[in-house]
């Protein structure tokens, strides 16, 4: 197995990642209404990106991409998005990465049985044209954006009819419908042969998640924030209106993901059974990249860099 972890799209992100003593970086080009950049906007570095790896003998694991809203409300594919993810699919190549994770939304203007039909035809053709290109292509089981081809009830739809898409699996993301305890033991033992790539993210958890209510609060406030700016153009009364909306939508969104009865401290200080987890890998044979991902809003700054590097020696020692 390698570690690496997700880290700045920068060629210096392979010089810190030397410095900790890790096997490789990830980069997250995520969607741009999900804190990622157009890809014209990365491409341009993409030569010393290259330059750096070779350099530092780091090598880039996976590109990502969150929040991709790729199925349109009728169910077709979305043009702009796809050529956008083949974008990022073919840096992935250049690179000398195998994997792109990514995400499928869920349109709630068709029905399931369209959205998983939809999916499909999508995974087929983004594996295909990966294939061409080295690439895996590995479904994340995260629910940013909408996605929802991330629970063992989606994947056994949709895997069997697409072969060769794989997924990347984060344990920590089975606690928001399996409890303060997760699903991850059994998730991992029933579809660990189907695991591509493992991000490593701590997790604590009392009581029931609160994500989903977390995420739709998201979108909601997203959405009527850019109703209220469109009115605070129109007149003084509209703009007073954004103003208070603004601070509002600070308020919701600003602390709804730092919930009290929620964190992803460091993996090793959490409640994720790491070493059993390991051991479902090394059931199936895994021998890929487990990616690291500091996610907390309690563990930043020197705080932050001491939990990543207790990560570190903890993974380490568990891998064989």
């Amino acid at each position: 197995m390698k570690l690496g972890m997700i880290m700045g799209c920068e060629p210096k992100s392979f010089d810190e990642a030397k410095e900790l003593g890790l096997d490789f970086v990830e980069f997250d080009l995520n969607n741009p209404g999900y804190w990622g950049p157009m890809m014209d906007d990365v491409l341009p570095i993409k030569e010393e990106l290259k330059a750096a790896s070779e350099r530092t003998g780091i090598e880039v694991g996976a590109i990502g991409r969150w929040g991709s809203q790729i199925i349109a409300k009728d169910g077709s594919i979305d043009e702009w998005e796809l050529n956008e993810v083949k974008k990022a699919i073919d840096l992935t190549q250049y690179l000398g990465a195998h994997h792109y994770l990514m995400s499928c939304n869920y349109v709630p203007e068709i029905t399931y049985y369209q959205n998983i039909t939809s999916a499909i035809n999508m995974f087929k053709i983004l594996v295909e044209y990966g294939k061409e290109r080295d690439v895996t292509i590995c479904a994340v089981n995260c629910q940013m954006g909408h996605n929802y081809i991330r629970t063992p009830e989606q994947w056994k739809l949709v895997l069997d009819e697409v072969p060769g898409l794989m997924i990347k699996y984060d344990p920590s993301h089975s606690f928001v419908h399996g409890g303060e305890k997760g699903a991850y033991m059994q998730e991992g033992l029933d579809w660990g042969d189907k695991f591509g790539y493992i991000h490593v993210k701590g997790v604590i958890q009392a009581g029931d998640s609160q994500e989903v209510e977390t995420w739709k609060n998201f979108h909601l406030m997203r959405k009527y924030n850019q109703m209220a700016n469109a009115i605070s153009k129109e007149t003084e009364e509209g703009k007073k209106f954004a103003e208070l909306f603004a601070k509002l939508n600070d308020e919701i969104i600003g602390h709804g993901f730092n919930h009290r009865n929620y964190d992803n401290p460091p993996a090793g200080l959490d409640a994720i059974d790491w070493r059993g987890f390991m051991a479902i890998l090394y059931k199936y044979g895994f021998d890929g990249h487990l990616s690291i991902e500091p996610h907390s809003p309690s563990w930043t700054g020197e705080k932050g860099d001491k939990g990543v590097k207790y990560t570190i020696k903890y993974m380490r020692d568990l891998m064989i």
